[in-house]
């Protein structure tokens, strides 16, 4: 138990754990937002957008989601997707629909080039980073050559 009108956190927890997190952010990624206004093609099901406006690149850390089925906390059904992106605090929020291609080295040599749609933004508490679900856009074993 802290004494009367001391802090439990120190003021400057964020600072010194901030570079250590981000350090280990070591692929290459570029956040896009897609069009608002698709068009849906009725024959193949598939809607396609006029156009993606570039909101970041830079580097983030990426992962499969274990546990990427939707689970239920606080009320709210939540599906964070089959992979986690954390992206650095500085980086813009991002929001559901939005468009991450994979840039640079991964440990799954087989994303390199993936795109990846943002499927979940869960509310998070760490100030020094944004944790958002991903799921493959197109699966890699059916990209034609």
């Amino acid at each position: 138990m802290p004494l009367p009108n001391s802090r439990l956190i120190h003021p400057r927890f964020e600072e010194h754990h901030r570079p250590t997190v981000e350090a280990s952010m070591t692929v290459e990624v570029r956040l896009s937002r897609p069009a608002v206004g698709g068009v849906r093609d009725k024959t193949t099901g598939v809607t396609s957008f006029d156009g993606e406006t570039p909101l970041w690149q830079g580097q983030a850390a990426l992962r499969a989601n274990d546990g990427g089925s939707p689970t239920v906390q606080a009320d709210r059904v939540v599906a964070l997707g089959g992979y986690l992106l954390r992206l650095p605090a500085d980086a813009p929020a991002p929001q559901v629909r939005d468009v991450v291609d994979v840039l640079g080295e991964v440990s799954d040599p087989s994303l390199v080039g993936a795109r990846l749609r943002v499927v979940d933004v869960p509310r998070n508490g760490l100030s020094w980073q944004r944790t958002v679900g991903c799921d493959i856009e197109q699966p890699i074993n059916r990209q034609e050559a």
